[in-house]
Order: C-alpha cells, then sequence, then structure tokens
C-alpha cells in the first residue's frame, strides 16, 4: 500500500433541506461547510485538532484557499461518503484533498483545501520549523489539477454591492471571523438571476481568505459578473485591504445531468 493511503480518512455527509434555497439549489455555502467541516474532522481524527493546537501547541490551523469542483450534479437526500487526505506540503502551507462520491460510487465534488498554522499569540503564520514538521503525513494524488492558495485580482474591477458588519455571532474562537460567513456575504452579493436561476448549474467555485475580519469591522461588499461567472471581492473599510476574494463558475445546462442515485 502507498504510504500516503495510510492518512486517508473516510465518513459521511448528509445532503440536507438546510442548504437549499428558495428554488431548491444547494447554496454555495453549503458546498463550502461541507469541505471545511470534513476538513476540521479529518486532522482532528488524525490528532491535530484545533482546540488541542491551540491548548498544546499555541497554534491553530487557518484557511487560505479552498477551490471546490462539482463533478455531477448533487441532489438534496443524498447521503454522500467522503475521503480526505494531505496532497501536498509546500513550506508553511499544507494542501489537503477531499472527494465526495454518490451513493453509486461515481464522483460528485473534489475539494482543494490550503491552510497554514497561526501562532495564536502573535496573530501571525507560525514559522517554527520544530511544530510545522509536527504535523505532516505522507502526500498522495491530487483531485483538482487548477488549484492555487493565492489569486490575482484589480480592485478596480468591483463595484461596490453594500456593506456589511462583522457581528458577534460571526466570531470564532480565534477571535476572528469564522471562514463561512465569507461564503455567506459572497452569496448575498450575487445578483437574483445567479442565485435563482443558475445556482443549479454552479460547476467550480473559489475561495481566498486574504485578512481576518474582527469583530464590528466593516466591510465593502464588490462584485462582477458575467453570463458564466461571479466574483465577489471583500474590502475592509478600516484600512482598505481586501479580506476575501470568492469566484464562482457555472456551466449552463449541468444541471440537467442529474440522475436518481439509488435513493430509497
Amino acid at each position: 500500500m502507498d504510504s500516503w493511503k495510510l492518512g486517508v480518512v473516510s465518513g459521511n455527509t448528509l445532503v440536507n433541506a438546510s442548504m437549499l434555497n428558495a428554488s431548491g439549489a444547494i447554496v454555495p455555502d453549503a458546498y463550502q461547510q461541507m469541505v471545511a467541516l470534513i476538513f476540521e474532522e479529518s486532522v482532528a481524527r488524525q490528532g491535530m485538532e484545533i482546540s488541542h493546537l491551540i491548548r498544546y501547541l499555541g497554534v491553530s490551523w487557518v484557511m487560505l484557499a479552498m477551490t471546490i469542483e462539482l463533478r455531477s450534479p448533487v441532489l438534496p437526500g443524498e447521503t454522500l461518503s467522503w475521503s480526505s487526505w494531505q496532497s501536498d506540503r509546500l513550506g508553511k502551507i499544507w494542501r489537503r484533498e477531499t472527494e465526495l462520491l454518490h451513493e453509486d460510487g461515481t464522483p460528485a465534488l473534489y475539494g482543494a483545501t490550503f491552510v497554514s498554522l497561526l501562532d495564536v499569540r502573535t496573530r501571525r503564520i507560525c514559522r517554527n520549523t520544530e511544530t510545522l514538521d509536527r504535523l505532516n503525513f505522507a502526500t498522495g494524488k491530487k483531485l483538482i489539477e487548477k488549484a492555487e492558495s493565492r489569486a490575482e485580482y484589480d480592485i478596480a474591477d468591483f463595484p461596490e454591492r453594500h456593506i456589511r458588519r462583522v457581528y458577534p455571532s460571526w466570531i470564532d474562537e480565534l477571535g476572528h471571523t469564522n471562514n463561512q460567513r465569507y461564503g455567506e456575504m459572497g452569496y448575498d452579493a450575487l445578483s437574483e438571476e445567479k442565485r435563482q436561476e443558475q445556482m443549479q448549474d454552479l460547476k467550480r467555485m473559489e475561495l481566498y481568505f486574504l485578512k481576518e475580519l474582527k469583530l464590528s469591522e466593516s466591510v465593502s461588499v464588490r462584485a462582477r459578473e458575467t453570463d458564466t461567472t461571479a466574483e465577489v471581492l471583500g474590502i475592509s473599510t478600516a484600512d482598505l485591504r481586501p479580506s476575501f476574494l470568492l469566484r464562482y463558475f457555472f456551466e449552463p445546462g449541468f444541471s440537467a445531468h442529474a440522475a436518481p442515485y439509488g435513493f430509497s
């Protein structure tokens, strides 16, 4: 057996009604949360649970970026099986792969997450090589070819949609906005057409977490769209630095490939 396969973690997840919008399509941040929770469970089962790392090493995983590719339409009510493993490490950045399968074993979606370690005392990326090297596994195959931890963009290309404020319920144990909230802000900034008419044809998402947002901070949410794409950029009004960038790619007719995957 390849050594990386020893580090594969597996489980199941249910696609439930809370993940749907008014038109019955699964919202993008539901896919985001699905992959993020799988990451958290996977590292926890490998002895790297976030609260444990904070308590004993003074560090925590921090999400830098995430790419999600839909391989075939996901249907409400499905129970998807998943597997997750480390697929790369470059210095202070780890890449982890997630594969979700339909009940008949065909691929539903692939996810690639890029994370680093945050020193919770200094609020900076950890550079202690001894700590970094303790949290490592053999690397396995990559499912998504084009997935990066960084993105290029031009702020001038994004007209403002609205201003949002960070509320207490958004703050996690690290004292900053949970990455799930960025996905929700991105969805809210999309046009009605994208949310209600095209969401079932969502094919790919790219999420880049650029700067943490803290309690009571305000963010200028900006967006631009084409017929088959949408991009949302969040900029902190405090220092005018970008906080997050979300990209959505739609494939017309993608949802027409949906099939009943052996529901009971």
